[in-house]
């Protein structure tokens, strides 16, 4: 469904709604339609926006205040939501494994390594995901002859920051946002807070293993064990395993 279509839609539900809560005369859902519709298209609001505004009683300075944040807000929301279209339908094309074949698979590591900016080496095999969600406006940053292995997950929602010489084998998660509502059943469901996850040079990340948000740094030369679940800093040259991972042995460089 189109962007307007979706506004006509749910803005002709909304102005029903706003009629029927706040005891306005029947007629007056025409008149708030077409102001959710005014709005939309000079404020970049959405008709959730409208009626968490209570924006059909505002006065004309305090609608003009609120439509300028509002607008600039809707900048930024639109710009996301475009780019996070831009990054589906590349996910689509190319973490497809007909690039496994011969003369495809260098097509595909030229892709990713434009797309996300990486350094050069980068070796990335069949359905890498690297994305972010929840409007949240994070950054991935990918070093020199980094091992994307198949099925590698990446959440960037947060701030990601991967060194060289990295190596993320089969089936790694790595999540960098959470929900406090997950610990505390009082906070919003809608609430999702960013986190800064380093993973260091030369590191390597086991198969299926997951990185946690709770997790902020993995370090130099260090070990995921495959499966582990690491809630917590992997120090340097460290092995690491288990669930919750645990160190297991260091070596020192």
């Amino acid at each position: 469904m189109s962007r307007i279509a979706q506004v006509i839609k749910y803005g002709w539900i909304h102005a029903k709604q706003i009629v029927a809560e706040n005891g306005l005369p029947t007629r007056k859902k025409y008149s708030i339609f077409l102001d959710i519709l005014f709005c939309y298209r000079n404020y970049r609001m959405w008709s959730n926006q409208y009626m968490a505004e209570r924006f059909w009683g505002l006065d004309k300075s305090s609608r003009e205040a609120k439509g300028k944040l509002c607008l600039e807000k809707g900048i930024v929301r639109d710009r996301w939501q475009a780019d996070f279209r831009a990054n589906r339908k590349f996910l689509v094309k190319y973490s497809d494994i007909k690039y496994e074949q011969d003369g495809l698979r260098e097509k595909r590591k030229k892709a990713y390594t434009a797309r996300y900016g990486t350094g050069p080496g980068l070796d990335v095999e069949y359905d890498v995901n690297i994305s972010r969600q929840h409007y949240l406006d994070g950054t991935i940053s990918i070093g020199k002859n980094v091992l994307l292995a198949k099925h590698v997950f990446i959440d960037y929602s947060g701030f990601v920051t991967i060194k060289d010489n990295v190596q993320l084998t089969n089936g790694v998660i790595i999540e960098s946002h959470h929900h406090p509502f997950h610990s505390d059943h009082h906070q919003s469901r809608a609430i999702a807070e960013q986190t800064t996850l380093v993973i260091e040079e030369g590191a390597v990340v086991g198969s299926r293993a997951i990185i946690m948000p709770s997790c902020h740094y993995i370090g130099k030369h260090s070990r995921v064990g495959a499966g582990a679940v690491v809630t917590h800093d992997v120090p340097d040259f460290a092995v690491v395993a288990g669930v919750p991972a645990k160190i297991i042995r260091t070596s020192e460089p």
